[in-house]
């Protein structure tokens, strides 16, 4: 009889054993899965990433070259000014107004 009670009551502690470790196997099986699907994301996050650094990187380049166009143009419309210039005040002769002009006088 005490032998029947042994092998029932180790029985018992087996089958409580073995729920017990299907589930941790089912909550880590669970975790897994979740595991998987966050490193995917992951994945897909690193990836937009280095698509939006390489799209920064040709922004800067276009912005580099409009700047670099905008300073050219100004030299130019620089150099445009200083070819267009009257003489300086000290060697232009000085104007009259138009009443003298017409009219002479000083």
């Amino acid at each position: 009889m005490l032998a029947v009670l042994l092998a029932g009551g180790s029985l018992v502690v087996s089958v409580a054993t073995l729920i017990v470790g299907l589930r941790i196997l089912r909550g880590t099986l669970t975790s897994a899965r979740g595991d998987e699907e966050r490193l995917e994301i992951l994945r897909e996050q690193q990836e937009r990433l280095k698509f939006m650094q390489e799209e920064r990187r040709l922004f800067l380049e276009e912005l580099e070259r409009r700047r670099e166009a905008v300073v050219d143009l100004e030299r130019r419309r620089e150099i445009e000014r200083a070819g267009n210039r009257a003489p300086a005040p000290e060697t232009a002769a000085p104007r009259r107004s138009l009443w003298r002009r017409i009219f002479g006088g000083g």
